[in-house]
């Protein structure tokens, strides 16, 4: 399996050694090859396509893209972090206003005094009846929530056209720190794989 994961819109990279060494190394034991691609137009050769904290706007005809993607079944995950930091969750949100998508990434800082990482701004979220962390995430909102920390959902997902749309709060559950905590390396992978 191969994952396309976006370097066009000035994301975090797969590549960076430093933050997602592990991810990539847990992913190839599982037969899941990472792509890191800086070809938005090439994107579209993978099942999977990650856009894991774009910085960059995107152009209406590259919503127009992502639309058609999905209409040829693929699945896109976009990534954010808390309090819109960036204006990530913004650039987000326009994208999926534009490809008709219910989901939205509010411009929130999940905190949790009590159930967390050592760190209220790192709550610990519900997946499958597991635990995962979910650091300095914003809560989302529409589609089918995946993860939950107590009310506020955290990841949701959408059947959109004959794909999917996938949108997690946090950039980084994901990253050298946390892949290794409570079941994060499990859904990582699961993430990837298309198992939610």
């Amino acid at each position: 399996m191969r994952i396309g994961w976006s370097a066009t819109h000035g994301e975090f990279l797969i590549e960076d050694h430093y933050y997602f060494s592990r991810l990539r190394e847990y992913a190839e034991l599982e037969g899941i090859r990472i792509i890191q691609e800086s070809s938005f137009y090439r994107l579209e050769r993978y099942d999977t396509i990650v856009f894991n904290y774009p910085e960059r706007a995107f152009r209406i005809r590259e919503a127009g893209r992502i639309r058609g993607w999905l209409r040829k079944g693929k699945t896109v995950v976009f990534t954010s972090y808390y309090s819109n930091i960036d204006r990530v969750s913004e650039i987000i949100n326009r994208v999926l206003d534009r490809i008709g998508s219910s989901i939205r990434v509010r411009y929130d800082a999940v905190r949790d005094e009590t159930h967390n990482m050592g760190d209220p701004m790192f709550p610990v979220g519900t997946w499958k009846g597991r635990e995962v962390v979910m650091p300095c995430t914003s809560s989302v909102t529409g589609g089918t929530s995946f993860v939950d920390s107590d009310d506020l959902s955290l990841a949701a997902f959408e059947e959109l056209n004959a794909g999917k749309i996938v949108v997690i709060g946090t950039c980084v559950f994901w990253d050298n720190f946390s892949i290794d905590c409570l079941s994060n390396r499990d859904f990582s992978i699961s993430l990837l794989s298309g198992n939610l």
